[in-house]
């Protein structure tokens, strides 16, 4: 009895100096976002726990080249259907080709063949938009919003390809929300985005080395899984943080950007002070004590 008693006061302690400690980044976050000059939503996820920490987590935001995740699920969605092998290989038409990020648009005319799973790769990680507007060419734009429907993402639209002005002069601009892009990303960790295989493919894509604000906040040594963006104005970072212990998921968002360093430094910051917490979290005991690795 008095065995229990001891365990129960212990675990109690462990919570307690633990929810002490989630206040304290909950409070810095706050200010971030109050202070910001502009509209700042960020999701974030111990991925072992479950708890959250949420501000504006269902506004709307512009996603830039951060809705490319979803492209690039509905990609692998599509393959495990047997409409196409990922390794099939696509000659890039010159209907796809657009400037902005990416190389593609810098190569021949006629002598681009790669597989479906190489443009994939270009899509994440050099943010290329021709890729991009390949895959949605080869998946159709109505497919990737069906499929965000059905995943729980409600609020996220892929409305436009990729440098098509006109378009988000027109209000047609690809929207989400952090909420929803936590959603995914959840799936994607556990596996049950399109099944585990394509889970872990996607995840590793989106772990290839490429700068961005997110891993400016965190250690040089912790693997991320990522994509951000920036368009006039706006400025996304979403991804998995795989710290050893303490695995999390973080979205933030911001628009209204009167200047779009200003959205990188925002989104570093929101990075920088979740890392902090969660790397406590994961290298101390129950007492609060750093534990040596």
């Amino acid at each position: 009895m008095i065995k229990l008693l001891l365990f129960i006061i212990t675990i109690q302690f462990s919570f307690s100096q633990s929810d002490r400690l989630k206040e304290k980044l909950t409070a810095k976050i706050k200010q971030i976002v109050e202070q910001a000059d502009a509209v700042v939503g960020v999701a974030i996820k111990d991925l072992r726990s479950g708890e959250q920490i949420l501000f504006n987590e269902d506004e709307i935001f512009p996603q830039a080249s951060s809705i490319k995740i979803h492209i690039l699920s509905e990609v692998y969605k599509q393959a495990a259907e047997k409409k196409f092998n990922i390794t099939d290989i696509k000659q890039l038409p010159i209907t796809a080709r657009v400037g902005g990020s990416g190389i593609l648009s810098s190569l021949g005319e006629k002598s681009v063949s790669l597989s479906i799973r190489d443009y994939c790769v270009l899509m994440i990680v050099l943010s290329d938009n021709s890729a991009t507007n390949l895959l949605i060419d080869l998946v159709g734009m109505k497919n990737v919003n069906e499929s965000l429907q059905k995943n729980g993402a409600t609020k996220t639209k892929l409305q436009r390809v990729m440098m098509d002005i006109q378009a988000a002069k027109e209000g047609r601009e690809n929207i989400s929300t952090p909420k929803d892009v936590l959603v995914i990303l959840d799936k994607m960790y556990n596996g049950t985005l399109v099944n585990k295989q394509a889970s872990d493919d996607m995840l590793s894509i989106m772990k290839l080395d490429k700068d961005g604000a997110l891993k400016s906040g965190i250690a040089p040594d912790v693997s991320i899984a990522n994509k951000g963006g920036d368009v006039e104005g706006v400025r996304t970072d979403v991804g998995i943080i795989y710290l050893e212990n303490n695995p999390y998921s973080i979205c933030v968002m911001t628009k209204m950007l009167v200047h779009n360093e200003d959205g990188s430094k925002i989104i570093t910051d929101v990075s920088h002070e979740a890392f902090n917490y969660f790397e406590r979290k994961a290298n101390s005991n129950q007492y609060g004590r750093r534990i040596p690795k």
